[in-house]
């Protein structure tokens, strides 16, 4: 099959047409991939962040069509749409029985997977990233890890529902718990900033404010139901003036973390989902810990059990109330995964989608 390769840290990706996939095994699903979203997070492992080896096929948000089952594969049938997960639940250890599956103990992080146990280029063995790779044009997944969708979802969406959408859409309505009439601010517009606010709205969020900043990406928060959009150097006057109940860092640094800290109302709530470096360290001080009493609080893939979430974001979607098509920058096919990197990179883009 044909595959976007990283052949070793900062190269730009490689198109390979001699990628020899195995069959799935017991308990897996094959499934052809029609659509992959470039994320941050697999330009950030193709650079060799959070510990990621290479060679290594990367792509952990994308949607496509199961062509093949293993034996035990349970319901799954040949033929669904599905939307793939990059935690798949294992169903028994200590966080899945207690309904936390977005944190799953089972769950293979960046570099823990060998090589050559999925894939071979020639004689090479290459890595499965994230456990998905989906920068392919097929991938052997667990079958916990497919959640089907409808035939009338395109599948450059759907792919979103993969990643950006439940981690933003989670942030907001399952990490914050984002009540009606609370206010919101939003640091970081890109496709999971922007499904934050949209969480937020859905949610019932008086006043959502979004900051980024890129021109292009405050206009489609506005777009997307925030109140205002402001650029980082503006000054944002707080609501009240005692500050935002609920703050969401979309980006994961210590300054915009420090920053979301500050901008809350005194007993009031950060919730950090941006995915930030291990060296990069943010301070609080003992003392306005216990006399500010705010809660910060990290928010792994939304705090999103996907096999409730996808099918609510589906329903949401239908109903007009979550807008995925904001959230697609461009379509480009898989031989200009450069190019889309690049555009991903650029300053207004959101989410650029790769179809392999």
């Amino acid at each position: 099959m044909r595959a976007a390769v990283t052949w070793e840290p900062n190269a730009p990706f490689s198109i390979e047409d001699d990628v020899v996939l195995r069959r799935p095994g017991a308990g897996e699903v094959l499934v052809r991939i029609h659509a992959a979203g470039v994320c941050q997070t697999d330009i950030s492992l193709s650079r060799g962040h959070f510990g990621q080896a290479t060679p290594v096929i990367l792509g952990h948000e994308g949607a496509g069509e199961v062509v093949e089952i293993g034996p035990e594969a349970g319901e799954i049938e040949v033929g669904q749409r599905v939307v793939l997960s990059w935690v798949p639940p294992c169903g028994r250890c200590y966080f899945c029985v207690r309904g936390q599956t977005f944190i799953c103990s089972g769950r293979k992080r960046a570099g823990e997977l060998e090589a050559g146990a999925d894939l071979r280029v020639g004689d090479r063995p290459v890595r499965q990233g994230m456990g998905t790779a989906t920068f392919a044009q097929h991938a052997v997944v667990p079958a916990a890890g497919v959640i089907p969708i409808p035939e009338d979802l395109p599948f450059e969406q759907a792919a979103l529902l993969g990643c950006a959408v439940p981690t933003g859409v989670g942030a907001a309505l399952n990490s914050a718990r984002v009540q009606p009439g609370e206010t919101v601010l939003v640091v970081g517009c890109g496709a999971v900033g922007l499904s934050a606010v949209q969480g937020a709205v859905i949610a019932g969020g008086s006043t959502v404010v979004a900051i980024d900043p890129q021109p292009g990406r405050r206009k489609r928060a506005l777009e997307l139901g925030a109140a205002s959009a402001h650029a980082p150097e503006d000054h944002v006057a707080p609501p009240g003036g005692v500050g935002f109940d609920v703050a969401i860092d979309a980006v994961g640094r210590s300054a915009t973390v420090r920053g979301a800290w500050d901008a809350v109302r005194r007993g009031g709530r950060v919730v950090v989902v941006g995915a930030g470096k291990a060296d990069d360290l943010v301070s609080f001080s003992v003392l306005e810990l216990f006399h500010e009493e705010k809660r910060l609080v990290g928010s792994f893939y939304g705090s999103s059990d996907m096999r409730f979430e996808v099918p609510r974001l589906v329903e949401l979607w239908r109903s007009g109330r979550l807008d995925l098509t904001a959230l697609v920058s461009d379509v480009v096919p898989l031989d200009r995964i450069n190019e889309a990197v690049d555009r991903q990179l650029a300053a207004d883009a959101v989410r650029v989608m790769v179809t392999p």
